[in-house]
């Protein structure tokens, strides 16, 4: 198979949201003529998904629609925590996340059920379901403040024989161990259910991976620590992969320095060497991370398409490229 270019999309070119379809179109028309053959789309600023299929069937693109955990849910259970334990974490770490509670089984439920409506409806329009997000809150931000939400606090009493761990019980090393049990467990639940919701519609199983997987090589200071690793935060990709319940894994590895970009690079094909077909690499054109230029983006694919795999995807946060990424891009498919 060719070298592969994907983008990971959010609408945000739009600008009549009442009629999107002919944005939508000549953006997907721009990018398919630069190379590109897939969008994932970020469903919660899509707009219209059945324009946007439309848009990327004209322009001869497949789309994957890109979900996290709380998609679709009314009502998701949060990780819960006392506000005196949320100022704690902000004073500390200028920073509070509350994000969806990846143990909690209602979230699961209603996660599903949103994910198999899209499936049902979307079948043969779209080629896969991206998952995003699919983990707990930041794994800097989970150390010292566990969830409490009642069924964490149920895991809790029955591991723990109470409902919140103390600090002195955090930094037992059989307590740590449970409490990463849980959400690895429970995370992966999740996906395993996703894998067969996604098989029964004849749709691929793709997500959105943490580049920083157990100890590689990161940036420590703000506004980007704390982003993984990620097998603290429920998401074991590299276990993921190697059981197959995923077609397609995209790391995000944006840092705008490349011996870094190398580095951690160089950790996803160890990782991943059994199964290295399903590994896409993420390329961060501008991310909470930085910038890099079109020369670091054709830097970053000469060595994403020598390492073998079969391709890479971009992240962008405003959605749009220059002529001379576009450029890049054309290199690299042609």
């Amino acid at each position: 198979m060719s070298f592969q270019l994907k983008i990971w999309d959010h609408c945000r070119y739009v600008k009549n949201r009442a009629k999107p379809y002919d944005e939508m179109a000549r953006h997907l028309d721009t990018m398919a003529g630069a190379g590109i053959s897939a969008s994932i789309i970020y469903m919660p600023e899509v707009i219209s998904l059945d324009d946007y299929c439309r848009a990327a069937e004209q322009a001869g693109m497949t789309v994957e629609a890109r979900i996290s955990p709380a998609w679709g849910i009314s009502d998701p259970v949060r990780r819960t925590l006392p506000e005196k334990d949320l100022q704690e974490m902000e004073n500390r770490f200028g920073i509070r996340l509350s994000g969806i509670c990846g143990n909690h089984p209602h979230n699961r439920t209603a996660f599903l059920a949103s994910a198999g409506a899209l499936a049902e409806r979307f079948a043969g329009r779209i080629q896969a379901i991206h998952l995003d997000f699919i983990r707990n809150d930041n794994a800097l931000l989970m150390m010292d403040y566990p969830c409490q939400c009642d069924a964490c606090q149920a895991l809790c009493r029955r591991y723990f024989n109470c409902a919140v761990p103390t600090r002195d019980m955090l930094r037992d090393p059989a307590v740590q161990y449970k409490l990463l049990a849980f959400r690895n467990d429970n995370v992966r639940k999740t996906v395993c259910a996703m894998r067969e919701l996604t098989a029964r519609h004849g749709l691929k199983l793709t997500m959105a991976a943490r580049a920083n997987y157990l100890n590689s090589r990161d940036i420590t200071a703000p506004p980007v620590w704390g982003l993984g690793p990620a097998v603290l935060e429920g998401q074991d990709w590299v276990a993921w992969n190697d059981e197959g319940l995923l077609d397609g894994i995209y790391t995000m590895n944006y840092h705008t320095d490349p011996e870094l970009f190398r580095s951690v690079l160089d950790d996803h094909l160890r990782l991943t060497a059994e199964h290295r077909d399903r590994l896409w690499s993420g390329i961060g054109i501008s991310s909470s991370m930085g910038e890099i230029p079109p020369s670091g983006a054709a830097q970053r694919l000469e060595l994403v398409r020598a390492a073998g795999l079969p391709g890479a995807v971009f992240f962008n946060k405003t959605n749009l490229y220059s002529e001379e990424y576009l450029a890049v891009f054309r290199q690299f498919t042609r």
